[in-house]
């Protein structure tokens, strides 16, 4: 797969007399706290709450009056689906998508509002690839790859331009990776205008295959997918990707998803965003990389690519309380007593004092720990962080030295 330079200048001519740039905000909490300045490239702002309609809208301008009457075919979980069913829209083309059968409800329901046709096979989008290519062979359609092309990587690469343009000193670039036409895309504008910026990709631990392959220089596969940001859920790593991908990443990183979570909370709280998975771990893997060096981002100009904002929301209050444990926020404490008037007031009277909030308490008398004569107290408590969590731990263990935080 070929592409020069002037391929993506051509991609961000068309583009930018349809679709709006994307606002690029500078976050004053996160700021603060990497003492460096973080700047959120909303692209979960674009119409159908993702990227993935640039990609898509160029695909589908390119086609010729006799591919348009065709139709478009595309395989997606969500995000790709309402890209083409938009770019289809507007150019009058017929769209057919083909999702896993676990699709989060809204993106179907999306998908179909924006006019086009779903097709609901198999578990995984693999199964969705095979699935298309049976139906091409019955009826003549115009595929539209999520990644895996020229003119949709071209489209994706606008991002770098209109970055280019907003911040053009820029220091770091954090994005995550599915099949790589972001990232790619991204970087090839970046190298091609010489930008300093440096481009830091990740992908969720449980569905790592490109970041395996970027890290041992040769193409790893993996057999599961386990990660609920469906969008970055890809488990083949296509050569020509990996190649691309290969020459403009420099470093790229694994990231847990209970850091995902709690990457999820903390732009909902500091900057009042709603980003799925693949959008917020950006910032999760900025937090991972921060931790282990933060003089290397000292006053230095970070952009998070906030790639997507189409989250679950039948998942979005078990993420939340994913995030707030991950922040030490929400917290379970095991505490074996003796099993006697008073005992408990004196708990509770510690956690009161040092200020955290009981949500839930009970007695687990069954524990092997306790003997005839004791009891095991579970805690659900609600604190303001780690700090104050091991203040409490501090306190508490004065009088019940054997009190822990379990899982």
């Amino acid at each position: 797969m070929k592409m020069t330079f002037n391929d993506f200048i051509d991609a961000y001519q068309v583009l930018k007399t349809i679709i709006h740039p994307t606002p690029l905000v500078y976050n004053e909490w996160l700021s603060k706290q990497y003492h460096c300045q973080v700047y959120l490239k909303l692209e979960n702002m674009l119409p159908i709450g993702s990227f993935k309609m640039r990609g898509a809208t160029y695909k589908i301008s390119k086609l010729t009056k006799e591919e348009k009457k065709h139709g478009v075919l595309a395989v997606s979980a969500g995000n790709h689906a309402q890209g083409v069913a938009w770019a289809a829209s507007r150019f009058n083309v017929k769209a057919t998508i083909i999702m896993p059968e676990g699709s989060p409800l809204t993106k179907i329901r999306n998908t179909e509002a924006l006019g086009a046709k779903v097709v609901l096979h198999g578990s995984s989008i693999e199964d969705g690839f095979k699935h298309a290519e049976e139906m091409m062979k019955k009826q003549k359609m115009i595929f539209v790859h999520p990644y895996h092309d020229p003119d949709v990587i071209a489209g994706q690469g606008s991002v770098a331009f209109e970055l280019l343009e907003q911040i053009p000193e820029m220091d770091y670039i954090f994005s995550s990776i599915g099949g790589g036409g972001l990232v790619s895309g991204m970087g090839q504008v970046i190298k091609g205008h010489k930008s300093k910026a440096k481009v830091i990709a990740g992908q969720a631990t449980g569905c790592s295959a490109m970041v395996d392959s970027l890290n041992s220089g040769k193409i790893k596969k993996i057999d599961k997918a386990e990660t609920f940001a469906d969008g970055i859920r890809v488990k083949n790593v296509a050569p020509d990707m990996f190649k691309m991908l290969s020459q403009v990443v420099d470093s790229a990183h694994k990231v847990d998803d209970e850091k995902l979570a709690w990457a999820i909370l903390q732009l909902m709280e500091k900057a009042r965003v709603i980003a799925e998975g693949a959008g917020a771990l950006p910032l999760a893997l900025f937090d991972q990389l921060y931790q282990k060096n933060p003089e290397k981002f000292k006053n230095k100009k970070i952009v998070l690519v906030i790639c997507g904002g189409n989250i679950d929301v039948n998942l979005l209050e078990r993420i939340i309380d994913r995030g707030l444990i991950e922040s030490h926020r929400k917290v379970r404490i095991s505490i074996p007593i003796a099993d006697r008037p008073g005992i408990l007031h004196q708990l509770t009277g510690v956690i009161t004092n040092v200020g955290a909030n009981i949500l839930q308490v009970y007695h687990d008398r069954d524990s092997s720990n306790v003997g005839i004569t004791g009891t095991n107290v579970i805690f659900h408590l609600e604190t303001k962080g780690e700090e104050h969590l091991k203040l409490l731990l501090k306190e508490m263990k004065k009088d019940f030295p054997q009190c822990q935080v379990v899982s």
